[in-house]
């Protein structure tokens, strides 16, 4: 994915997250994951879903799935033999990022590994204009060889403490089906 790409990507994203409803519930919630969906439209991606998300579209993605301000969005890219590594792929779009907001705070990276992956994570929060919330952002990157996957999981930064377990989860779950 070239630059226009992260863009186009970042802004859908942020006008997609800028208009989901902030939750005003204080308790602590408990992650369960239980529900397995299909991540469409990318048929050779499974991730486990948070129980409580609704799948849903919009002009900019097929299939996605939000719970009160957050969100869990999952893309392929096919330039990734570009890239000479994971990380070196997730450097660069975090450089898109960064040119496309406002502000950008990087808060770090992880490295997620299941039985089969090792699943390169970012985490950063960021703002797009001076009316709009803060937003954080735990995206997960990982390939079979020939694509990238990007599993992207934001919430307004606010609230982010409260999913970011099961935005890991989600992203920690991913299996490739080729």
């Amino acid at each position: 994915m070239r630059r226009s790409g992260y863009i186009a990507l970042f802004l859908g994203m942020a006008m997609l997250l800028t208009g989901c409803q902030s939750s005003t519930d204080t308790e602590e919630q408990t992650i369960e994951t239980v529900n397995v969906f299909q991540a469409l439209p990318l048929p050779d991606l499974y991730i486990e879903i948070p129980e409580d998300y609704q799948k849903t579209s919009s002009q900019f993605y097929e299939e996605y799935y939000v719970k009160d301000d957050a969100s869990i969005i999952v893309t392929e890219d096919t330039s990734r033999h570009d890239y000479p590594s994971v990380r070196d792929f997730a450097v660069e779009a975090l450089a898109q990022y960064k040119q496309a907001t406002k502000s950008l705070n990087y808060i770090g990276e992880d490295m997620i590994q299941n039985e089969i992956y090792n699943i390169y994570v970012l985490e950063f929060s960021y703002t797009v204009a001076d009316d709009v919330p803060e937003m954080t952002s735990y995206v997960g990157y990982l390939t079979d060889g020939n694509s990238m996957y990007i599993i992207t999981c934001s919430a307004e930064s606010q609230n982010f403490a409260q999913y970011r377990d099961g935005f890991r989860q989600a992203i920690g779950s991913a299996r490739i089906s080729r």
